[in-house]
């Protein structure tokens, strides 16, 4: 059977689905987060209505057990009883048949996990993006450490601290920058390719100046990279190598500056100058600034009359 790790509403075969803490990913859903705790006696409910399976999207499953937890695991056609803990990580490739059983059934143990979840199509188009071929083969790999995967994908935990309107393009990043330890990692690359070796000034003239233009908007990377003709992977790579910045910080700093000079410059009220930089709340627009700036708009435009 084929299991779909992409969807948020569990099978019917199971009784007591694990709890969905938070989901997070693209517009489009190629990649996603999702946080979840579960009781270990219903992890093993679950094991028993998902046999052996096929995934339908390549998985990356990231344990957060704070105590090692014992696993048979079967895999592209081997088992293996596995030791792991908090900083591990297994993957299974799409398609890759696998299934798991925990060796314990303890009523009083609960278990927070994440799975990592990419579209097939989304890597081949990122790898081809950044000069690999598409003739891919991906790994399977029983439970790992992979701390760097973990400490990418704990980034999206900060998303919620201060909204703002360049989260599209920090969520991106943060999930382009796991997908690509997805590739260096797990895969196999057969016949790579040569791609573009920086940005064009034109290029990047041309991405700045969209940026300008619509800093009101709530900026994501695909318009960005699409001003510039570029795809949005292979983009936010070669944009950092040109400015020294991700996307993000970049556009986070153009607003900042923007604000400044409407505050030194002009008398408009703190909200408007707030909606004129993208974001749609003061007092989100406020907080980042505070956290830019080292102070609030108010006391930065009281210290620029004098």
């Amino acid at each position: 059977m084929t299991f779909d790790y992409g969807s948020e509403t569990p099978p019917s075969e199971f009784v007591n689905p694990p709890t969905l803490l938070k989901s997070i990913g693209l517009p489009r859903g190629q990649v996603k987060l999702l946080n979840f705790r579960a009781k270990l006696s219903d992890v093993w409910q679950c094991a028993d209505a998902l046999p052996l399976h096929h995934p339908k999207q390549h998985v990356v499953c990231l344990h957060h057990f704070k105590e090692p937890m014992k696993f048979d695991r079967s895999l592209d056609g081997r088992t293996r009883r596995e030791i792991t803990a908090e900083g591990d990580i297994a993957f299974l490739p799409a398609d890759a048949p696998t299934m798991l059983r925990p060796i314990l059934n303890d009523q009083h143990r609960f278990l927070s996990y994440s799975y990592l979840i990419v579209e097939p199509a989304y890597l081949v188009e990122m790898a081809l993006s950044n000069g690999i071929s598409r003739q891919l083969e991906f790994i399977p790999t029983f439970a790992t450490a992979d701390p760097l995967l973990h400490e990418i994908t704990a980034a999206l935990t900060t998303v919620p601290a201060i909204s703002d309107p360049a989260e599209n393009l920090f969520i991106e990043a943060v999930l382009n920058a796991a997908c690509a330890r997805v590739l260096r990692n797990y895969a196999e690359v057969r016949y790579p390719l040569c791609g573009p070796p920086r940005l064009t000034n034109d290029q990047l003239g041309s991405a700045i100046e969209y940026i300008h233009a619509n800093l009101s908007e709530s900026l994501d990377l695909g318009s960005i990279s699409r001003a510039a003709g570029l795809s949005a992977f292979h983009f936010a790579r070669l944009f950092k190598e040109a400015t020294g910045q991700t996307p993000f910080q970049f556009v986070t700093r153009t607003r900042m500056q923007r604000a400044k000079q409407l505050l030194r410059k002009t008398r408009l009220p703190i909200f408007e100058i707030a909606q004129r930089v993208g974001y749609r709340k003061p007092s989100h627009f406020s907080a980042r600034f505070r956290v830019v700036c080292g102070c609030g708009p108010d006391i930065y435009r009281r210290g620029a009359q004098f």
